[in-house]
């Protein structure tokens, strides 16, 4: 990262630039055979809800690929020698959250969805790309920043699930810490990158103020989060009670460090994510039959 930078835990560090050449020769994976499937069977319903909406998460970010590669981002040599590595780690992490289900009976599956889900999944598959080139292009090299700070966002969304989930269950410990893990690299490098683009720009911090301002848990586009997972996120009882424990303190961290970036002083779009997080949520979902 580079001088200045917030740290992936919200500290300010003065270090050396994210090394994108070292990144991309050593890819740190996570394969179902890696994950000990043996040992993580008989999950709870609740702990199996939260593990597939971070198993959609995740394969949902593999999407976002489509969106990103037709902006003026594809133009970076640094931003697409990223993505190839970020890709093959997503695209293994998904298969392993995608394993622990299945272990548990619980096949991967999207859910349904409502109305407006279906609505807004058409138009991202139809219309969605073509309507981001245009309008990314006309906005030109700024808009990366804007993409850096949401890529930022969701992922230090993501490691906050996983630390939550993994003192809730000791079980899936080991292979949450690995993916925690693998975020970390992933935030180094937006920080890292977000930061000097928005220093050198004022267009690029009025952009990513824009894109913090509409941000939104990840992974509720379409439908949204389950009760456990809201639960978890939020530290909120059914009732909705709010404490200020381990979860309340870690959301504020997080909204601390996008502050922390040029130009993004006084957001706070954990927060306001959060708060719709705890009101929107789907029920939870029944185990499927164990598998013979």
């Amino acid at each position: 990262m580079s001088a200045g930078a917030p740290s992936t835990d919200g500290n300010v560090v003065a270090t050396a630039a994210f090394d994108v050449r070292a990144y991309t020769t050593d890819p740190r994976e996570i394969r179902p055979s890696d994950a000990g499937l043996d040992a993580l069977t008989g999950l709870t319903p609740t702990t199996l809800d939260v593990v597939a909406d971070l198993w959609r998460v995740e394969r949902s970010l593999l999407d976002l690929l489509r969106d990103v590669l037709v902006t003026p981002a594809h133009a970076d040599p640094r931003v697409t020698a990223f993505l190839i590595t970020w890709t093959y780690e997503q695209f293994w992490l998904a298969e392993t959250l995608a394993a622990v289900l299945e272990a548990n009976g619980r096949p991967a599956t999207e859910p349904p969805g409502g109305p407006l889900g279906r609505l807004r999944r058409t138009w991202d598959d139809r219309a969605r790309p073509t309507v981001a080139a245009v309008r990314t292009n006309l906005l030109g090299a700024d808009v990366t920043a804007a993409h850096l700070v949401t890529a930022w966002l969701d992922a230090a969304a993501l490691t906050h699930t996983y630390r939550a989930l993994a003192a809730e269950e000791p079980r899936l410990e080991p292979v949450l810490t690995r993916a925690g893990a693998v975020k970390a690299r992933h935030l180094a490098f937006y920080a890292d990158d977000a930061t000097r683009r928005l220093a050198a720009s004022a267009g690029a911090r009025r952009l990513a103020r824009r894109a913090a301002a509409r941000w939104r848990w990840p992974g509720t586009r379409y439908a949204p989060v389950t009760a456990a997972t809201a639960r978890l996120v939020t530290g909120r009882t059914a009732a909705g009670t709010a404490g200020v424990g381990p979860s309340e303190v870690g959301l504020a961290h997080l909204d601390e460090t996008v502050a922390a970036l040029p130009g993004l002083a006084g957001t706070a779009p954990v927060r306001g994510a959060v708060d719709r997080l705890g009101r929107r949520r789907r029920p939870a979902v029944a185990a499927s039959p164990r598998r013979a």
